[in-house]
C-alpha cells in the first residue's frame, strides 16, 4: 500500500506518530470519517449510476448498479448520516 500525505496526517493523529507499521483498523475509520466529512456531494437524479457509483467509491462504499438510482441515492445518503 502507498501512504499519502494525508495517510499519515491520519496515522499521526490517531497513533501519534507517522510509523506506517502502525496503520490498522482504526487508522482505516478514521480516514473514511475524514472523507466523508469534506465530500459535500450534491446527490440529485439526474446523476447516472455510474457518476452514483464513482461518488460512492470517494466515501469509500461500494454500490451495486443493479439496484435502482433511488436506491443507490437512499444508500450514499444513509453512509454519510452515519459519518
Amino acid at each position: 500500500m502507498e501512504f499519502t500525505e494525508e495517510m499519515l496526517l491520519i496515522l499521526e493523529k490517531v497513533k501519534g506518530k507517522r510509523n506506517i507499521a502502525l496503520w490498522d483498523n482504526r487508522c482505516e475509520t478514521a480516514l473514511r470519517k475524514a472523507n466523508i466529512e469534506t465530500c459535500n456531494f450534491n446527490i440529485n437524479k439526474n446523476l447516472t449510476k455510474d457518476q452514483l457509483e464513482a461518488k460512492g467509491r470517494e466515501l469509500g462504499i461500494e454500490l451495486d448498479k443493479r439496484h435502482n438510482k433511488e436506491k443507490l441515492i437512499e444508500t450514499i445518503e444513509n453512509f454519510q448520516k452515519k459519518g
